[in-house]
Formats: structure tokens, sequence, C-alpha cells
């Protein structure tokens, strides 16, 4: 078994890797660099906090900042991480006396002794503490929970902050009703001109604080949606990323469709549409302040309130499968639009255009059907609400003129009542529209649930300390079928390949040759059967450390929109210069890469748009090579090369020996195949013949001779 070192070398944005890789070697946690690198964001300098404790994570182990003096840190919170004034993490591991143990791993692991004084010279006034789960107490803060919920309760004191500013504008909503009362019955009878002046005063105030509490409340509720937005849409983004590609609610186009879906439950929990729903809970203030006003008219909007839910609630019956079709027909419209954009030019080349404005036309159409029924109902909702509160008014004036004649009531306390009674209601008027919002949202929840369910292939933490090391590949009756498929796409594979073998694998189309590649390095799991790297099983190493020691290299492979360097390096971005220059050699396209006149710098399209076929699989290959993996499965490298640059790459791949490493060819090219010295031929997924390419070639001659006498 080979193990990665528990801390290396390393430049400064590398420190805090190099911290918690002492700290998991310390509380024996596995770990290896490349394992936890993949479970951190790409670029990001680890020195960084945040960054630092998502690099612990991955190995289980939890942390926490807090402030305080360095030399004032409790001995039994040991080992312990300081950051010095450029932001370099230490750990602080023992005191001795009037001496604490500090470690560098940044420095190679140096260890000294210093004193308090030194230390608090040293170090800045921050500090974090690490423990494992087992001695997690309440202050590090509960395990990870539910992937929507923990970031909403990590935002809870912003959430206490809307309700309380609700509450106080709901409470400063009050002042003007009273102001008014006020003035019909008190200041206008005795124009009392002084009273006025306060009252108007004093009401100004209200609203003033009224306006700032609401501006504020905009501000905490879209920092909230801010917050959620970035977090919840990169943990839903690192799920995705973590899904095996056949393990994909709906292919890679449904999923980029669940992820949009979040859209839609960020502007519910980020739109003023949730501080409508908030500010239901304080009708009762309203209502209670009118019955101590007016009495019985109080009734009124106290029969109109259960009146407006039931209208609101009972729209949703019918919106309920109207929205849930409106998505559908959106995630439809959707598809044919990546699809058509992804292959426009097949579409162009086979002139479909009309096929595809078809399916645009149709999915938009049926979009905008659904839709519309869905906004019926909500509209219908939100107008018989408008009306019920209208009706509401007519009824107080109606019956608060007979009240007044009674001389159980004032004007002004009438007017005051028609005022609260709006202020009452006015939640009410948005609640239709806050449902159905409610009822996107929730739809989309449970989409976005579906899709959070599936289990990622990497889990959070390092469970393995495993590396591929010598590259020797071993399968047992490995049996592999496609999902809707009834015939194995591999069935019933056995072989062997050592280190430093170049093995051609040949086979007709469908024969299984590209599937077995897929499920060397992890890209499909297998339903029966094993396979064995250096000995271990493949479901042992960590998927990050076995395709850093497996490279597949697909038919098809895809560079992204950037410059040729941020391609190349793209899976190994610590590479130097020398290395590049050497994968660029082996693959081939050293020379053609001396003739950009930009060189590495050279911007590449969308998805390789600006190379041939040719020039992007020596790259895609060159991008491999690169990351030095113990074993190559390179399916069908050379397919879209002409035959001097095949002839090329060829003579440059044999380099590969030198390296020792396992080199296996899913080729069609007989020039490629003479590469290697041993030859597996694949028949409907299974192996009929291995063994050295010149007795496998024999065999197949002989073969094809037998064939043409039985023919003629």
């Amino acid at each position: 078994m080979n193990q990665s070192p528990a801390a290396t070398t390393g430049n400064g944005s590398d420190a805090g890797l190099r911290t918690a890789a002492w700290l998991a070697d310390h509380h024996n946690r596995p770990w290896t660099d490349d394992a936890a690198r993949a479970r951190l964001p790409g670029g990001e300098d680890t020195r960084r906090p945040e960054v630092l404790s998502r690099a612990l994570a991955s190995a289980g182990l939890r942390a926490r900042m807090v402030t305080r003096r360095p030399d004032r840190l409790d001995p039994a919170a040991f080992p312990a991480i300081l950051f010095d004034f450029e932001g370099t993490p230490f750990v602080v591991t023992a005191a001795r006396g009037n001496r604490l143990t500090i470690v560098e791993p940044a420095k190679d692991g140096l260890e000294s002794e210093v004193s308090p004084r030194e230390l608090r010279h040293r170090a800045r006034r921050m500090a974090m503490l690490v423990t494992t789960d087992e001695q997690r107490d309440d202050a590090v803060g509960p395990p990870d929970g539910h992937w929507f919920w923990r970031p909403m309760r990590d935002n809870r004191w912003a959430w206490v902050q809307i309700v309380i500013a609700a509450l106080a504008i709901n409470l400063l909503g009050l002042a003007m009703p009273i102001f008014v009362m006020n003035v019909y019955d008190r200041v206008i009878p005795n124009l009392a001109f002084v009273t006025l002046t306060t009252l108007a005063l004093g009401v100004g105030l209200a609203v003033a604080l009224d306006f700032a509490l609401r501006s504020v409340r905009a501000a905490v509720l879209e920092r909230i949606g801010r917050r959620l937005d970035v977090g919840i849409s990169a943990t839903l983004f690192r799920h995705a990323l973590g899904l095996r590609p056949a393990d994909m609610p709906g292919g890679a186009l449904g999923t980029a469709t669940f992820l949009r879906d979040f859209e839609m439950v960020r502007e519910f929990f980020g739109s003023q549409s949730l501080v409508a729903a908030i500010d239901l809970v304080f009708i009762g203030i309203f209502i209670a302040v009118l019955w101590l006003i007016v009495g019985p008219l109080a009734l009124v909007p106290l029969i109109a309130i259960p009146i407006m839910l039931v209208l609101a609630f009972a729209a949703q019956i019918p919106m309920g499968s109207a929205v849930a079709k409106a998505q559908a027909a959106a995630n439809r419209r959707q598809k044919v639009l990546i699809e058509a954009l992804a292959g426009l030019e097949t579409v162009k080349s086979l002139n479909a255009e009309p096929v595809m404005q078809r399916e645009w036309d149709a999915a938009t159409a049926a979009s905008a059907r659904v839709s519309g029924r869905s906004r019926f109902w909500s509209n219908f909702a939100a107008n018989g609400t408008m009306v019920i509160q209208q009706g509401v008014s007519i009824g107080i004036i109606t019956w608060g003129v007979f009240l007044i004649a009674d001389g159980r009531i004032s004007i002004g306390a009438l007017i005051a009542a028609n005022i609260l009674s709006g202020r009452a209601l006015a939640p009410l008027g948005a609640i239709a529209q806050t449902v159905f919002r409610a009822q996107h949202a929730r739809r989309a929840m449970a989409s976005l649930s579906d899709l959070m369910a599936v289990k990622p292939e990497r889990r959070d933490t390092i469970t393995s300390p495993l590396v591929v090391g010598t590259g020797r590949v071993e399968t047992k009756g490995l049996t592999f079928t496609y999902p809707g498929s009834t015939v194995a796409a591999v069935n019933d594979v056995t072989l062997d390949i050592e280190p430093g073998e170049i093995v051609a694998l040949v086979g007709r189309v469908g024969s299984g040759k590209s599937t077995l590649g897929k499920l060397m390095s992890g890209l499909l799991a297998a339903q029966q059967g094993t396979i064995l790297i250096d000995g271990q099983n493949i479901a042992q190493y960590d998927p990050a450390e076995l395709r850093r020691g497996v490279g597949y290299l697909p038919q098809e492979p895809e560079l992204f929109t950037g410059t040729l360097a941020e391609n190349l390096t793209i899976g190994a971005p610590r590479a130097t210069s020398d290395e590049i220059a050497r994968a660029l050699s082996l693959s081939g396209m050293d020379g053609f890469v001396a003739t950009l006149p930009n060189g590495l710098n050279t911007f590449i399209g969308e998805r390789g748009g600006n190379l041939s076929g040719g020039q992007l699989q020596g790259l895609s290959l060159a991008r491999l090579i690169l990351r030095r993996p113990r074993i190559l499965f390179l399916d069908e490298p050379t397919n879209a090369m002409d035959r001097d640059m095949e002839t090329q790459v060829t003579e440059r791949l044999s380099g590969l020996r030198e390296d020792g490493a396992a080199l296996i060819l899913c080729t069609h090219r007989p020039g490629l195949a003479a590469l290697a010295g041993r030859m597996i031929v694949m028949d409907k997924g299974r192996k009929v013949l291995d063994g050295s390419s010149q007795q496998v070639l024999g065999t197949l001659k002989q073969a094809a001779l037998t064939r043409q006498g039985e023919a003629t």
C-alpha cells in the first residue's frame, strides 16, 4: 500500500495545505494532497482561514476561529493554529513551563521553542482551534446538515433581525391612524395648533423611522439572499461535479436544469413576498387596536381575513398542477436551447434549423400556455383579494356612520379605523402572489432535493491515504450494463496489465473498449467483478487520487474557454515550464505550439472551436501526460489526426516507457497498435484474444483467411 506524505514542501499559498496535512497526520486521519485539493476551490490561497478550515474538514477535523492573545491560549486546546503577520499559519503544539513549542509545516515541519512574549510579537490575536469529531463540543458547531436548511439556520440572527424590524414597522404603522384620529377629534374642534405641531412632529419621526427600518430590512434580506446564493449554489455545483456522469438525473442537461431551479428558491426567500408573509403574523396587532378604538367595527376585517385566506389557498389547487406543468415545459425549452446551440454545426450541416425551430416553438408555446394558466389563477386570487379589501372599507364606513349616529364612536375614530383595516389587510393583498411563489419554490426544492439525494462518488472527508504507485491493473469478472440496456457492454472481463506494459485494445465498434476505460478510471462503477490497482480495489482509492494515477483520454476530449496554458494546466496547476514542455514533446504538439504567435498564451475558443480535431486531440493528450499518471488509457487518441501527425505522436508516445507507466491504447489504427507489444481483442463486451501483438495479429489474419475461404 502506498501513501502520500503527510507534509511536503510547498510555496506560500500552500502553507495552509501543509498545516492541514500536519494536523491530519497528528490526529491519524487519512490524507493525500490531491484528495484534499479536489475538495477546495481551485486557485485559492490555502492560508486564508475559510479555505484552511475546509482543508481541515476534508480530514474530518473541525475548526473554529477565536480572537485571543496567542500567549493566552489554553494548553488543553493544543495543537492549535496561529497566524503570523503575513497570514502564514503555524501550529503551537505544547507548553512546557515558560516555553511554547511551535511547528511550521510550511518550512518542512521546522520545530522550535519560543517564550510567550516572543509568540505574542510573532502571531496575530487570532487562533484556529481544531478538534476531531470525538472531541467536538457545542462551541465548534453541529455537523453538516441539510443542504438548504443548514445555511438558513446559519443566518438565523439575520432572520431574527427581520422579524424584529417587522414588529417595529407594524407598531410604527399605528402612528398615522392615531394621528388622524386625534387631529379630527381634538385638534380641529379646539383649534389646538400646539398639539397639532407636536403630533405632526411625532408622526413625522415615526414615518422617518419606518423608512429607515424598511431600508435596513431590505438590506438584511438582500444580504441573506446573497449569502444563500453564493453558499448554496456552490454546494449544489460541488455536488453535481461529484456525481458520476451516469448518475446524473436526466443527464447533464437535466442536472443543469435542476441547478437553474435554485433561482426560484433564492428569489422566494430573498423577496418582498416573504416579508409580506412575515407581516401576516402581526395582523392581530391592528385588529386589537381597532377593537379598542371602534369596538365591533373590528369584526368587519376580522371576518374578511379567513375569506381572503380561503380564496388565496383555493386558487392554489388548480395553480399547483399548472406550476408543475409550467416547470416541465420550461425545462424542455431549456434543453432544446442547449442542444441546438451546443450542436449548432451539426444542425447547420444537416439543414436541420427548421426542425430545431419547430421544437423550440412547440416548447415555447407549451410553456406560454401553462404559464398563462398559472398566472390566470394567481391574478384571480389577487383581484378577489382586492375586491374583498374594498368591500371591507365600504362595510366599515357604512356601519361606522350608524355608530357615529348612536354616539358610540367619533368621526376621527371612523377614519382611523378605515386606515387601520387597510393596514391590517395589506399583507393579505400579497398572499396570493406569495403562495404562488411558494409553489414554485417548493417544486424547485423537491427537484433539487432529488439531485442532492444522489450519492456522490466522493465523500466530504478523505477516507483513504492510498495513492497509485507502480500502476499494475487487474480485473476479475468485470461486468457492466448501461441503464436501460439488456446487453452487457463489458461482460466477464478478466485481464492483468503490468507497469510499463504497452497494450493495444482492439475490437469492433461497440465491443466495450471505451466502457472498459471508463470503468478503470472510476467514471463508471461495475455491477459485477472487481478492478484492482496495485492490488487494491479501486473503491478504496479517493476519486481524486484514482484519477491522478489513472489517466483516461476519451474519444472526444474537450477543451475549455481560456488560454492554451490554462487548458494544459487545468489538472496540474503547479506544473513547471519544463514539465509542460515535456508533455508537449511526448504528445507531438511542441512544434504546433512553437508556430503560434502567442505560444501558450494563445486564446482557445469555446470547446476548442479554434482548433482542428487533430490539434484538439494532441493538446488533450499533452494535458493528460502533464499529470504523469501511472496508467494511461487512450481511447482512439489519433482518430482525428492525419497520417504524418499520427506517426509523430506514435513515435513520441514510446518515450512514456521511461516513466514505467502502463499504456493502454484503444485504437483501430495499425500504426498506433504497432507500438504495443501486447494486444487484446474485444467482441460483444468479452475478451476473445489476448497475447503478444504478433500472435494476435497472426490469429486474426488466419481467421480472416478462413472466413474468406468459406465465402468462396
